[in-house]
């Protein structure tokens, strides 16, 4: 892949070789996140002859100028909080945060579990999902099925609430909302 119009985004890992499958920046700004510096991944795998280094660089350019872009922010806020009261709904982090404050006498393990949970009750608007919505990674992909046209950014995300699967967030060319929800692999529900 030639690397060569992606100019200061793209650089060789010092792991990078030919039959790598992924190609990797440095820690860069972006600014859609204040400016948290994040890798940019580029997934190789399976593409070639399928996408151009103009697309690629046309979804980071997209997704580059998307500081501002505050109806997206939103978007993807109220998405985002939507995985939280279903991921709720399933584990019932909150009705055990009730339950365990109506006992007088917690034992030390219930105490310690009400302890660790009561911040959740904080997480009450979409606004508030930010404080708990960490990104990692940033990759850039393509659908693997060839189903779906465009390029794809995969904002992977530690989040507070889902400890196991995390968050991702899906932007087709770098700016329209896809999909949000945790991380399973798939670029589509």
């Amino acid at each position: 892949m030639n690397l060569k119009s992606i100019g200061k985004l793209i650089k060789k890992s010092s792991n990078y070789s030919v039959d790598t499958d992924w190609i990797s920046t440095n820690n860069i700004p972006i600014p859609f996140f204040d400016k948290k510096e994040l890798p940019i991944i580029v997934d190789c795998s399976c593409y070639e002859g399928q996408w151009s280094i103009d697309e690629i660089d046309s979804a980071l350019i997209n997704f580059l100028k998307i500081k501002t872009n505050i109806e997206l922010k939103q978007q993807i806020e109220k998405k985002a909080f939507e995985n939280w009261e279903e991921f709720n709904d399933a584990v019932g982090f909150l009705d055990s945060i009730e339950t365990y404050g109506l006992i007088k006498d917690r034992p030390e393990w219930m105490e310690q579990s009400l302890q660790n949970c009561l911040w959740l009750k904080k997480l009450i608007t979409a606004k508030k999902v930010w404080n708990y919505i960490h990104p990692t990674d940033i990759i850039v992909t393509k659908d693997r099925y060839e189903k779906k046209e465009g390029v794809f950014i995969q904002i992977l995300c530690k989040c507070d609430w889902e400890d196991e699967h995390g968050l991702q967030i899906i932007l087709k060319n770098g700016e329209k909302l896809i999909r949000v929800s945790e991380q399973d692999g798939h670029l589509f529900d």
